[in-house]
């Protein structure tokens, strides 16, 4: 029996947990595409698409070496090696990826050789009720020495059911890899969205992750990056808009266990009515990682009177020779600036508008690629309070 995590877990006291009750843990049933309206294609990108974490093969494209969808029997051992170590070493905070090892039943595994260069989008669709099933999506990701992947992971759900996905990312790069990982969870307003997330990045490596969070009743992601290799590089950036009693959780933790190794994190969340944010950014400094490099930006700005948000920066740090700065705020839309705008004719619902979405760009312009972060843009208005206010105002190239 697994043990899954509680508010007085300290890594997990922002979270909503109650979903995690309702839910039936077992897999939700296979289902054809349901009625889900998909975003178009990213050009260049290879599109698979799964419903309640199985591949829909009328939508898979023909099958390639690199790209393959498993049985978890066939991909699962060393995972599952994975996640019980990191369970030793981490306690709670990998019982939902356990779970998902156990009942999951399908894996998208990608393994790029040396030198290799892929794009490749995955969209995940829960359409089964939490009541009935869980949505397992599940992932590997194995980038050789030098070679390049940009990863979409999109996760969506059916109309307004209530589902239950509980997702599993694990992620290697060899050295010299690069791989830019952009998730965008946008399921329905009534489902719950936990994820995990567990990524080693090898010598002179660069993981890039931008995770967007805009859908969900409750949402949870735990991440755990460690950077492995000398040089090693990790530039995270999250965006979250919680809005009416939307909860959104993400806990980070990124390890640095050798010299030279870099992170750059940013958090930038929305809070209206009365939303909940929660971001937890824990940075480790081995002994061993002498000058290593690290900053956190972490801010939220809550615009409903009952919106609450967490933005809490944590350092370890094992060594002297080492770079680190750290900066967390919450706070209400600036009343100078708001001041300057009306001073200038702007009426003030448009210029509110104008700040919220000047706060939320500083994360979602780093979205990749181009198509993608304009489809992120669009969606981001929607959610920001007097939507009307921002039309016209995303540029088109």
């Amino acid at each position: 029996m697994i043990a899954l995590p509680t508010n007085r877990d300290e890594n997990w006291r922002y979270a909503n947990l109650r979903p995690l009750a309702k839910a039936r843990v077992e897999a939700a049933a296979p289902a054809t595409l349901p009625a889900v309206e998909l975003p178009p294609p990213l050009p260049g990108h290879e599109r698979l698409v799964f419903v309640d974490g199985r591949l829909l093969r009328s939508a898979a494209n023909a099958a390639r070496t690199d790209v393959r969808v498993l049985d978890p029997r066939a991909a699962g051992e060393a995972f599952a090696a994975l996640l019980d170590s990191e369970i030793a070493a981490h306690g709670v905070d990998f019982a939902l990826a356990r779970i998902n090892a156990a009942r999951g039943e399908e894996v998208l595994h990608i393994e790029l050789p040396e030198n290799a260069d892929s794009k490749i989008e995955a969209v995940f669709i829960a359409s089964t009720g939490a009541a009935n099933g869980t949505s397992y999506p599940r992932v590997q990701v194995h980038v050789g020495r030098s070679a390049r992947l940009c990863f979409v992971e999109r996760h969506l759900s059916e109309g307004t059911a209530e589902a239950a996905v509980n997702a599993a990312v694990d992620v290697a790069l060899a050295p010299g890899a690069v791989m830019e990982h952009s998730r965008v969870q946008r399921v329905a307003d009534a489902a719950s969205c936990f994820d995990t997330l567990v990524a080693h990045i090898g010598e002179s490596a660069r993981y890039a992750l931008k995770t967007v969070v805009l859908g969900g009743q409750t949402s949870r992601s735990t991440m755990f990056i460690k950077l492995a290799g000398r040089g090693a590089r990790c530039e995270l950036s999250a965006a979250c808009v919680a809005n009416g009693i939307q909860t959104h959780d993400i806990f980070a933790e990124i390890e640095h266990a050798a010299p030279e190794t870099v992170t750059r994190e940013l958090f930038r969340g929305i809070g209206t009515g009365r939303g909940k944010l929660a971001f937890n950014g824990k940075i480790i400094v081995r002994e061993n990682a002498h000058e290593s490099d690290s900053e956190q930006s972490l801010k939220s700005l809550l615009t409903g009177s009952g919106a609450e948000a967490a933005a809490r920066p944590q350092l370890e740090i094992y060594t002297d020779r080492v770079r680190a700065a750290h900066g967390a705020t919450t706070g209400k839309l600036d009343e100078q600036m708001l001041f300057y705008l009306l001073s200038r004719g702007i009426e003030r619902q448009t210029a509110q508008a104008l700040l919220q979405w000047a706060f939320i760009e500083d994360a979602v312009s780093r979205v990749t690629p181009a198509a993608l972060r304009e489809d992120v843009e669009r969606a981001v208005v929607k959610r920001l309070s007097a939507v009307a206010s921002l039309d016209g105002l995303l540029v088109q190239p």
